[in-house]
């Protein structure tokens, strides 16, 4: 647990560190800083959280589909628990917390520090995003390649999409179908459920008490993701203005 705390007040001051420097050559520049930030609700804001949280939604769907077939998980009723009322806004309150400070502060800095070379900053925050979930239950090398993917995706998406709003919609879902509505654990925690997801293993291919991102079939998923992803960047961009063209592109 202490080294868990250690390992988030590291990240979160050097992810605000980068941030606030990204924020002052913003400023100095003119650059509004919600827009620096993502947080500006454009007019595709709306559309982008949508779409985020249908495709990875799908994505968990298919997860869970394909490791009941495979015969590597069963369920069972669901024991009193929170109910979605009170668990989805925990979930949304953090994920906003993780993507602010991962994306918005953690990966606008690196794309400043290193002069906009993003597939570098994308790759460098989504590692981050990896192994600041090394410390959580259950957690592997799997796991760790697992969230960094997930990292890949939603560091991609506010770069694509510039704006927060997408990769908010992609990381919430991706939690809340996995644990409060499908029974997984998420990140190696309890998530509750309507239902209760057995694992019969191998861990290697369901990710076993750490969840899905730690198996076969949840990375299999991740890359999913990733095409549906490019797919609804460019449909967005085709149907957009030729500003939000140019932004998108």
């Amino acid at each position: 647990m202490a080294l868990r705390m250690a390992v988030e007040i590291f990240m979160a001051l050097t992810a605000l560190a980068l941030g606030i420097a990204a924020i002052v050559r913003a400023r100095r520049a003119g650059e509004p800083v919600l827009d620096l930030l993502g947080l500006r609700w454009g007019p595709t804001a709306g559309r982008d959280l949508l779409a985020g949280m249908a495709i990875t939604g799908l994505a968990m769907g298919g997860v869970f589909v394909a490791e009941l077939g495979l015969g590597a998980i069963t369920t069972a009723p669901a024991t009193a628990g929170s109910s979605l009322l009170v668990l989805a806004p925990v979930k949304l309150a953090f994920t906003l917390k993780e993507e602010i400070m991962m994306r918005s502060l953690l990966l606008t800095g690196l794309l400043m520090v290193l002069r906009g070379r993003a597939a570098l900053a994308v790759g460098l925050s989504a590692l981050a995003f990896g192994c600041i979930h090394l410390t959580n239950p259950g957690a592997s090398l799997l796991s760790v390649l697992g969230n960094t993917l997930g990292g890949v995706i939603y560091g991609g998406a506010f770069v694509l999409a510039r704006n927060l709003w997408l990769p908010i919609g992609l990381h919430f879902a991706w939690n809340f179908v996995q644990g409060p509505l499908l029974g997984f654990p998420v990140s190696g925690m309890d998530a509750g459920g309507l239902q209760q997801v057995h694992d019969l293993g191998p861990a290697w291919l369901t990710g076993g008490s750490y969840g899905p991102e730690a198996g076969l079939v949840g990375i299999v998923a991740r890359f999913v993701v990733m095409a549906l992803l490019l797919l609804w960047v460019g449909a967005r961009a085709r149907g957009a203005s030729p500003a939000l063209q140019a932004a998108a592109s």
